[in-house]
């Protein structure tokens, strides 16, 4: 039997097809209506679908409450989903057709898109709790669809045998600015600002004008469009030499060819020395003329025109009996004939004369008989002087074959410099050391008119927009395939936190490892949802994407690399400020103070800022320091909600002994039910976290909920909350812990597909600490000497130490802190301490500096101002120590003193209502009284019941509404700012 798709009313529902699984997917959404059988829902998903084939389908039930797998098909007709459910339909392969594999959900009826999942349940392959509130969630977060690259990315293709990935030229191949022509090599990327020794577009070959010789080349820097500035030759000027031209394009379509490289010139250089010796006896007696002796060489193929060079290294001259200088000549002949062979053709004989002694060129330059490849012959006429006052010695330095045809045949615009140069003393034949600064002019975000403009940048978020899109890619990605707002965040990112990226990429590399690199100089790595291209950006996050805890998760483990660090890390780079030689920056491991012994190397590719480097490798130190271990767990199910860099809150047993999480059976006021126990000590604090929904339906989101709990000591499987707030739902998973770690902060690093449909997350502490500490770094001082750095680290002085901090008065007003520092451990003696304030949440900051020793005075505050510091220390050479964690003190002009509390005080219970008699010492401080009431004794979880105005030594009766019940109720006398007396307790009362 073939189910018909049934036709759809107007009030039709949406299906979402998810093109991979994980929320870091794309998705199309289709509709189905309300009322249909599961059989009827996959008829109208695959109408196309032969009967045999759904039999190899999985459909999954998926609401609130969990999911539920339908294996039978013939139960298909007889279940028809409600409206909130979603169906989420996959075809299971057979052989090796897993690549066509189509995952597809269903939503019947108007259900909600865009929830993250919570609640009980065993969780997605991709990191995320699968039940709970799910309706709606599938369509949001994704799943897998066909595509063979896409499938691929989770399952890999066999390599063929043999086929291995040609591995990166090393990142520092420039040695001495050395010029060089690669046949079928790679054309060059230039991303950002940095030195260049371009590549051969073309040979260059000779020219002989006169007595002279000229050098033409042709260069690239590769892909246009690329700004050039400060061209040389090794460390000079190309201005400093003689008789230079250049002819430059920066690789725009509009481009005009270069006229100073016109056609295609292949030189061979030969240095063969044309003889005619004499005939001589075996005692070197000359007895006669010597034959002929021809040298021949063969030109290019399909060539219209042919040139030889020829050199008179001793120059051509000829001296008499007297010493007078006269004039000699040299007879050549030139002759050719097809390369396949044939009668030989004079071309011509020439009678070359000169009364030079120095060294000069000749060349004789002509046309071909047709196009081809010919075998040229060049023979001495002249026989051999046979004195020594003749100097007429002869070479053969190079044949040139010409072809009329522009030198390059490359569709992309490329930025060229044609140079023509005479050959002198400053300058060998061969021109292989020319050089210049290179900047790649790109879309950049410019982030004062809100728009990406085509100009010079060094931001990766631009490169790696530009790796996309650029001429490059041969498969360059529309805008719509990227997340430009992504992009345009990291970049502002990038921007603010001085991340650059600065590289020649001359090498081999595919597109997925090049938008790696250059992520990575941006603190970022690059993701694909399967429709669209963004990145993962390590910054501190305060969105809880989800909870991941053993309640939703299996397998969990956890492991530490115990390692000993190095003194330092050796960082080779390109240096900037010294013309882009390269260096080496040693960066002292954290709090190592002694001699550097053990380094490691780092490589930071694209960096060229000796400040960025250390920084970066600092950085990197930091992470070492503060993500020890690796988290891993799996999580089952059909759809996730976190992916790839996404902040979740985790809680284990094994990692901390208070954790627990726990599901929600019943909620009842403030109180929730949970199906297993806790343990609470008393004066302990808690709390738990849970997921809730906020909104409903496309605008439905989720958000991590935190909540005190009433400390009662013991073993409980109930907990009341504390306090006002959001209350979890029946069904929902909890973490209970202590109050402020009730879970654990962690990224995810990474999501592997599991078996059936599984995945396995692999999880990093977050570590906000990371870059609290990055961004305090201050480089010392860089001066790109060989262990320049190794000298100045030992000079670096520790961060001080805080001796005390007492409020400052300018009479009787308090309007600062005074700050005594005294030296902390290790490190050079502090010359000077800076200290560094503001008010508390503040975005600006002040200085000051005092000579190590004295006090640091800070004004301009007010009475109960709370003042963040930080302080570092500089010693006599210069070198300054990093930035301390930021401290907060309060300017107080003298002890906050509570009010006296009531001296009596009654209360009586009515309907609804409390009556209170109340008496207030005689302290003039007193304005308020508050009264509350609780169901407990001690007061916990009070509700307050009104706050009024009074005064000292004074009778006050007031009634009051109250709900039913029996309460405790207690009253506090308030100052007018709102500073409380200890509690009273009035008593008990029953309020019908």
């Amino acid at each position: 039997m073939t189910l018909a798709a049934p036709a759809l009313p107007d009030s039709s529902a949406r299906v979402a097809v998810i093109p991979v699984l994980g929320p870091d997917a794309g998705r199309r959404e289709l509709v189905c209506p309300q009322g249909l059988s599961v059989a009827e829902i996959v008829a109208f998903a695959l109408p196309e679908l032969a009967d045999v084939q759904r039999r190899r389908l999985r459909v999954w039930l998926v609401d609130g409450r969990g999911e539920l797998l339908l294996a039978d098909p013939d139960l298909w007709p007889r279940i028809r989903p409600r409206a909130g459910v979603r169906v989420m339909i996959r075809i299971v392969p057979g052989n090796d057709t897993l690549r066509n594999v189509l995952l597809i959900a269903v939503a019947v009826a108007a259900t909600a898109i865009g929830q993250v999942w919570v609640g009980p349940a065993l969780a997605t392959a991709t990191g995320s709790a699968l039940f709970g509130q799910i309706a709606g969630a599938v369509a949001a977060a994704g799943l897998a669809v066909a595509g063979s690259m896409l499938v691929n990315a989770l399952i890999p293709p066999k390599v063929a045998a043999g086929q291995t990935q040609q591995s990166e030229k090393p990142l520092f191949q420039i040695s001495s600015w050395q010029n060089s022509l690669t046949l079928d090599g790679v054309v060059p990327s230039v991303l950002g600002k940095v030195r260049i020794a371009p590549v051969f577009a073309a040979p260059s070959y000779s020219e002989i004008v006169g007595d002279d010789q000229y050098v033409r080349a042709l260069f690239t820097f590769g892909y246009g469009r690329v700004q050039l500035s400060e061209l040389k030759i090794k460390d000079t000027p190309l201005s400093a030499f003689d008789e230079v031209e250049t002819e430059i394009r920066e690789g725009l379509a509009s481009d005009d060819p270069v006229t100073l490289y016109p056609s295609q010139v292949i030189e061979d250089g030969l240095g063969a020395e044309l003889r005619r010796d004499r005939e001589r006896d075996d005692a070197g007696t000359i007895t006669g003329t010597g034959p002929v002796t021809p040298v021949a060489r063969f030109t290019a193929g399909d060539c219209t025109e042919a040139n030889v060079i020829l050199h008179f290294p001793g120059g051509l001259i000829h001296y008499d009996g007297g010493g007078t200088a006269r004039t000699a000549s040299v007879e050549i002949r030139i002759r050719q004939r097809p390369a396949a062979g044939g009668d030989w053709e004079e071309v011509e004989t020439i009678t070359f004369s000169a009364k030079k002694r120095e060294g000069f060129f000749r060349q004789y330059r002509w046309t071909l008989p047709e196009r081809g490849r010919y075998e040229i012959e060049m023979a001495r006429i002249t026989d051999e002087a046979i004195d020594a006052n003749t100097s007429d010695r002869v070479v053969w330095l190079a044949l040139q074959s010409f072809r009329p045809e522009y030198p390059l045949n490359f569709g992309p615009p490329l930025s060229l410099v044609a140079v023509r140069v005479k050959a002198t003393y400053q300058l060998n034949s061969s021109l292989e050391s020319f050089n210049a600064v290179a900047e790649r002019l790109i879309p950049d975000w410019d982030h004062e008119t809100q728009s990406w403009v085509t100009r010079a940048t060094r931001n990766p978020a631009s490169h790696f927009r530009h790796v996309l899109q650029g001429p490059e890619n041969t498969w360059a990605e529309p805008d719509s395939a990227i997340d430009l707002q992504a992009l345009t965040d990291w970049h502002d990112f990038c921007r603010i936190k001085g991340l650059k990226y600065d590289r020649d990429r001359n090498f081999e590399a595919s597109t997925f490892d090049a938008l790696a690199e250059i992520a990575a100089a941006g603190r970022a790595s690059p993701r694909y949802d399967g429709t669209r291209w963004s990145v993962v950006v390590d910054r501190p996050s305060e969105l809880v994407i989800a909870h991941v805890n053993s309640r939703n998760s299996r397998d969990f483990a956890w492991r530490r690399s115990y390692i000993e660090p190095p003194d330092a890390f050796r960082v080779r780079f390109l240096d900037e400020t010294a013309d882009y030689q390269q260096r080496e920056r040693i960066v002292r491991w954290p709090g190592h103070a002694g001699d550097i012994t053990v380094t490691e190397e780092l490589e930071l590719p694209g960096k060229t800022d000796p400040d960025e480097i250390w920084i970066e490798a600092r950085r990197r130190q930091y992470e070492a320091i503060h993500r020890p271990d690796i988290f891993t767990a799996v999580q089952d199910g059909a759809v996730r909600t976190a992916t790839r860099g996404d902040l979740v809150k985790a809680s284990y047993e094994v990692l901390k002994r208070t954790f627990a999480a726990l599901r929600v059976t019943a909620v009842r006021g403030q109180t929730i039910s949970l199906d297993g126990w806790v343990e609470m000590e008393a004066g302990g604090a808690y709390a738990v976290r849970f997921m809730k929904q906020v909104g409903s339906g496309d605008a439905a989101t989720f958000q991590s909920v935190l909540r005190t709990v009433r400390t009662d000591a013991g073993t409980r499987d109930s907990l009341t909350l504390s306090g006002a707030g959001d209350m979890p739902e029946a069904g929902v998973i909890v973490q209970f812990g202590e109050a402020g770690a009730e879970s654990l902060d962690l990224v995810i690093a990474g999501v592997q597909a599991g078996e059936q449909m599984s995945n396995v997350l692999t999880m990093l502490a977050a570590a906000p600490i990371i870059d609290t500490l990055t961004d305090a770094e201050v480089p010392p001082a860089w001066n790109g000497r060989a262990g320049g750095d190794a000298a100045a680290s030992v000079a670096v002085p520790a961060v001080p130490v805080v001796s005390s901090i007492e409020t400052h008065f300018t009479g009787a007003t308090a309007d600062g802190l005074t700050v005594l520092l005294v030296p902390g451990t290790g490190g050079a003696t502090p010359a000077t301490y800076t200290l560094r304030h503001r008010i508390s949440g503040g975005v600006t900051w002040s200085e000051a500096s005092v000579p190590a020793g004295g006090a640091i005075v800070v004004t301009g505050y007010a009475d109960g101002d709370t003042v963040e510091i930080q302080r570092r220390a500089t010693s006599k050479e210069g070198y300054v120590s990093a930035w301390s964690a930021t401290v907060s003190a309060d300017v107080a002009a003298e002890p906050v003193v509570p009010p006296l509390p009531i001296t009596t005080g009654t209360v009586t219970g009515g309907v609804e209502e409390a009556a209170f008699g109340l008496s207030t010492p005689n302290d003039p401080s007193i304005a308020k009284i508050a009264l509350s009431y609780s169901a407990y004794e001690d007061g916990a979880s009070s509700v307050a019941i009104v706050t009024f105005e009074a005064a000292a030594n004074s009778n006050y009766t007031r009634t009051e509404a109250v709900p039913s019940g029996a309460w405790f109720f207690f009253a506090r006398t308030l100052t007018a700012d709102d500073v409380v007396s200890p509690v009273f307790a009035l008593g008990g009362a029953t309020v019908d």
